[in-house]
């Protein structure tokens, strides 16, 4: 148990860029900031209201009451930013709003909750490119004319679907060009195939190109944070 009370396992490590820099942050998960509330007060009370819940968007506000007062605090979850959980946005949205809360109220108050970085990826920062190379590209290898090429993750959805031939995405539909985005940034953020079908489903998708242009550049952009975070 550290200095602040939260067990090895109520822990979790990402790695984030600081200026130019990847550094290694601690965040607790919101049950590790439960059972310090519950071990140090006999009577509490913790209420949950939905302010506001979309189809894409939910926002709910939870308010912790225990010995040392009151604290409220405000989740919120969103398909474009939370695509693993896309059918569980309130829940989400109510652990957030629960974690901070009970940082307000002085439970781990320097860390952010894990909840609210469950989009980072848990992973290692990409080993740097070599300075004989380019920068790497968001886009598979290739000259965009739609051929083969020799990088074999270019030729598959996600965990192997063949993309044997470009697919013409007719009008207002998304572009080649956006399409191999999202073919690059998703396995880049290690998205499995079911990952990919819970991101799409809310969108009335099941494969990019049924994408709009729209959805699919908001899409690139959500990807684009996750990547960089």
């Amino acid at each position: 148990m550290n200095a602040n009370g939260f067990r090895e396992e109520e822990l979790v490590t990402r790695k984030v860029k600081v200026g130019n820099e990847w550094q290694s942050r601690t965040f607790p998960v919101v049950g590790g900031r439960l059972r310090i509330l519950h071990e140090n007060n006999d009577n509490l009370s913790i209420q949950t209201e939905i302010v506001k819940l979309d189809n894409d968007f939910a926002v709910v506000k939870a308010a912790i009451e225990s010995q040392k007062g009151k604290f409220d605090g405000t989740g919120t979850a969103s398909v474009q930013r939370d695509a693993k959980l896309a059918d569980s946005l309130v829940e989400l949205a109510e652990t957030r709003a629960i974690a901070r809360a009970l940082r307000f109220g002085g439970i781990g108050v320097e860390y952010t909750g894990a909840e609210e970085v469950s989009h980072v990826p848990s992973m290692e920062p990409e080993r740097q490119q070599s300075s004989s190379k380019g920068p790497e590209s968001v886009f598979p290898e290739g000259n965009g004319n739609g051929k083969n090429t020799a990088n074999a993750g270019a030729q598959h959805f996600a965990a192997g679907r063949e993309e044997s031939k470009p697919q013409h995405c007719g009008n207002g539909r998304a572009t080649q060009a956006q399409c191999r985005a999202l073919y690059a940034l998703t396995k880049r953020a290690n998205y499995r195939d079911e990952d990919v079908e819970s991101m799409l489903r809310p969108l009335n998708a099941s494969t990019f190109q049924d994408l709009t242009r729209e959805s699919a550049s908001q899409l690139i952009s959500s990807l684009q944070t996750e990547v960089a975070a």
